[in-house]
Parts: structure tokens; sequence; C-alpha cells
């Protein structure tokens, strides 16, 4: 956005140093103010950019806590799946007991 001073200021330095003068002084200022306002916005900008890079999580970042969540799941699956091949054992072995015919195969093997 383009800074412009009011006429009144423009009417005000033609009044003491004339017409031309007074356009010169006042595309000087106008001129100085956007050029201020200008380095300022991105100056302005370059700490939002600065900020947002602190305080937002990156892709590389994503990358690595989802790649420590994948290993400690696969921990997890690995635990659970050994349990439940432990419970498949142990109802094997509990059926096969409380089978008849299993217990007269055991008594005639005892024997």
């Amino acid at each position: 956005m383009y800074a412009t001073l009011p006429i009144e200021v423009y009417e005000a330095f033609e009044k003491i140093i004339g017409k031309e003068d007074a356009r010169k002084v006042i595309k000087s200022i106008e001129t100085t103010i956007n050029d201020v306002t200008e380095i300022k916005w991105k100056t302005t900008k370059a700490e939002l950019l600065e900020d947002m890079e602190k305080k937002f999580a990156t892709k590389d970042d994503l990358k690595d806590d989802l790649s420590l969540l994948k290993t400690e799941l696969e921990g997890k699956i690995e635990s659970l799946n050994q349990k439940f091949n432990f419970m498949i054992i142990l109802m094997i072995i509990a059926l096969t007991l409380m089978n008849p015919v299993a217990a007269e195969i055991i008594r005639g093997l005892i024997k």
C-alpha cells in the first residue's frame, strides 16, 4: 500500500517553499515512508516465518516421531503375539487332557 500525505501538508509546504520544491519534498517524504514500511514488513515477515519454524513440527520431526511410534507398536504387537501363542498352546493342552479319549490314551501309556 502506497503512503500519501494529506493535501493540507502539501499546501503548507507550497506556501513556504514554492510549488516545485513542495512537490519534491512531499515525494521524498512519501518515498521514505514507503521504504521504511516495506523494510519493516519484510523484517516482520522473516521474524514470523522464523517463529513459525520454531513452533510448528516439520516433516522430518513428524517422520521421526512416527518411526519411533511404529517401533514401539511393533514391539507391543510381538509381545501380544507371543502371549496369544502361549494361550493357544495352553488351550490345546487343556482340551486334550479333558477329552475322555485322550484320558484313556494317557492311562494306557502310564500302565
